[in-house]
């Protein structure tokens, strides 16, 4: 079964005719075809067309449609299941489990710094690497939510600098940026945390959790945010960088509003994520965090090195 089907852009035709979805890009000839009984779920990032054939048969095979910005922030969802248990995430310890999803994601992150520092000389500058260290084991005495979303952002800020300089410096990559990527390594972390969203929040609904009660976060989306912490490095960000570190973002283009990348590291790029997000593997920490709510326990994670 395909994992999911996105469309990325503005003015795509997504039809169905019989039993087969199609994805008409813009600007393409002939539209991409997916029998719908291999499709798990579809994603639409943009302005896009889509007819209302496509719901109802995705409404009919319990096919969930998830919807983002162009820039991969999450904007909706069809066909997801009514939480029940809402009610249990309001009684759990919430600095226990934001502490949980933290640490994981740091510890993560960190193993992943040492593995690029391996082959990469002068990754980081002096003392830098220890400051993320004392940054991390400070984690557990920061008492309340406020004081440990500061020290997790502190490290998760640093390490998306240090990625910096494993990437050309051509490609202009900076920082991690949120809302209109400035460069295509940005492009590329929209489009994987929107792919790994969409998936973990599919997993979410039906689990029954409430999508938008977290810990770790207090915005919408603060369950699937905080669940998706961890899973950053193993499922996408190592796809990020190593489709990076390619030479197939070289010819990448800007219009007024967006960077745009090259169809083939976009193809590149699809493959390594189809590789690198398992469903499997986001549905056993999506059932082991429900388990956690549920039972009142605390939770942990399970993810890929």
């Amino acid at each position: 079964m395909i994992p999911w089907v996105t469309v990325w852009g503005y003015s795509a035709d997504i039809s169905i005719r019989g039993q087969t979805l199609f994805v008409r890009e813009k600007g393409m000839r002939e539209a991409a075809r997916y029998p719908l009984d291999t499709v798990s779920h579809l994603l639409i990032a943009g302005d896009n067309i889509l007819h209302t054939a496509v719901i109802s048969q995705c409404a009919k095979r319990d096919i969930p449609i998830s919807f983002f910005d162009i820039h991969g922030k999450p904007e909706g969802a069809l066909f997801c299941r009514e939480p029940h248990l809402s009610a249990a995430q309001d009684a759990v310890p919430k600095h226990a489990f934001a502490l949980a999803a933290a640490e994981a994601a740091a510890d993560s992150r960190m193993r992943f710094l040492h593995e690029l520092a391996e082959s990469h000389e002068a990754l980081f500058y002096q003392g830098e690497f220890d400051i993320l260290i004392h940054a991390r084991s400070e984690f557990e005495y920061l008492i309340t939510l406020p004081e440990l979303s500061r020290g997790y952002a502190l490290t998760k800020n640093m390490y998306y600098e240090i990625l910096s300089r494993v990437v050309p410096k051509s490609l202009g990559y900076v920082r991690r940026v949120e809302g209109a990527a400035p460069d295509p390594v940005n492009v590329l972390f929209s489009r994987g945390y929107a792919v790994l969203y969409a998936t973990v929040s599919a997993a979410c609904a039906g689990a029954g959790l409430d999508l938008n009660k977290g810990s770790l976060y207090d915005k919408p989306g603060a369950c699937v945010l905080e669940i998706m912490e961890p899973a950053l490095v193993p499922l996408v960000d190592k796809a990020v960088i190593k489709t990076a570190s390619s030479g197939l973002l070289n010819s990448f283009t800007r219009s007024a509003s967006r960077c745009i990348i090259p169809e083939e590291a976009a193809a590149f790029f699809a493959d390594e994520l189809s590789h690198s997000l398992d469903r499997k593997i986001i549905e056993e920490n999506v059932c082991a965090y429900a388990n956690a709510v549920e039972e009142g326990a605390v939770v942990s994670y399970h993810y890929p090195a």
